[in-house]
Formats: structure tokens, sequence, C-alpha cells
């Protein structure tokens, strides 16, 4: 659960990471034995690559809806050093937990663990009542989505089982 020493309670908040497996970029995220990753601006020298995508926006590329499974393998790097990532395999549950209004307020940020009746953040209706959004599942937090062009503000935070998540560590040589 996010507290007021998080690095979401941060100003500025840094904004994440996002590298999904096959998807072409300039700059790649290079899965090697051992759970340890490298940058490069290439795809080669490893046998998994991911490819850098603009964090925040990625939806469809990520997660069935529906189903409620990763449709691709993605890490995602935490700031503020981005040497620690989540690695969400292709086929994990992920839980979606909306929140929309006129202002949303986030608690919760990525990497964080959290439990039924965590708080994820607040909205604000177009009747000005403030709602306070709680999980309702337990895992980590391993992403963020928030539509570029939605008014009012939507929202999802994506919840995945902690057995489900694996942390890789990114050494920054080339």
């Amino acid at each position: 659960m996010a507290t007021p020493e998080s690095r979401c309670a941060e100003t500025p908040y840094h904004i994440p990471r996002l590298y999904i497996e096959g998807l072409e970029s300039e700059e790649y995220l290079v899965l090697e034995d051992g759970g340890e990753a490298r940058l490069s601006r290439s795809c080669s020298g490893g046998p998994r690559c991911f490819g850098k995508a603009i964090y925040g926006v990625s939806l469809e590329e990520l997660v069935d809806l529906v189903s409620k499974r990763a449709t691709r393998s993605f890490i995602v790097l935490l700031p503020p050093d981005y040497h620690r990532g989540l690695l969400v395999e292709k086929g994990s549950h992920v839980e979606p937990i909306p929140l929309n209004g006129i202002r949303v307020v986030l608690e919760a940020c990525e990497g964080d663990r959290v439990e039924p009746g965590s708080t994820l953040g607040f909205t604000v209706t177009g009747k000005r009542e403030v709602r306070h959004i709680r999980s309702h599942v337990s895992g980590v937090v391993v992403y963020i989505y928030s539509s570029p062009y939605s008014r009012p503000e939507r929202n999802i935070v994506f919840v995945v089982p902690e057995e489900e998540v694996r942390e890789v560590h990114v050494v920054q040589r080339e």
C-alpha cells in the first residue's frame, strides 16, 4: 500500500518506463538468463527483447480486458533510478481496477503491494462527490493506464498476483 513516504507522494512524479516483448523500437531491454536485463540500441545478444513503448497509453497491446490476461509479456522499469523492473509474462492474470471521474488522484503506484481494502486513489464525480477507490484483490500494481483523450479522466490500475510478477535487475551497459 502506498504511504506518504512512497515515491508516489514525491513531486514531481517520475514516470516508469514500459518495454513490450516483440515491439519494434529504437531502444530495447534485453532480458538475459538469471533475471538480469540490459539496455540496448538493437535487439541482439539475448534470448528475449522488449521494445520501449510510451508509458501509460498502451492498453490493447498489453491486456485483454475481457479475459483479464496479459496478451504480451512486458517489463515496467521503476523510477527513480530505473534499475528495478517488474516482468509480467504473457498469459498472466491481470486485474483491471478502473478509476474514472472529473478528477482522479492516485495513491498507489507501480511496484506497490496491495490487499483487499488498500486505497488505490480518489475520484471526483460529475456531482462533485469524492469517491474512495479500494482494491478488491491482493497483488502488485504493475501498470497504470491513463487515457490521453478521455474526459472525464479514465485510468485503470492493473494488479497482478504477486506470484506472477518477477523482479528484473537492469544493468546499465550496452
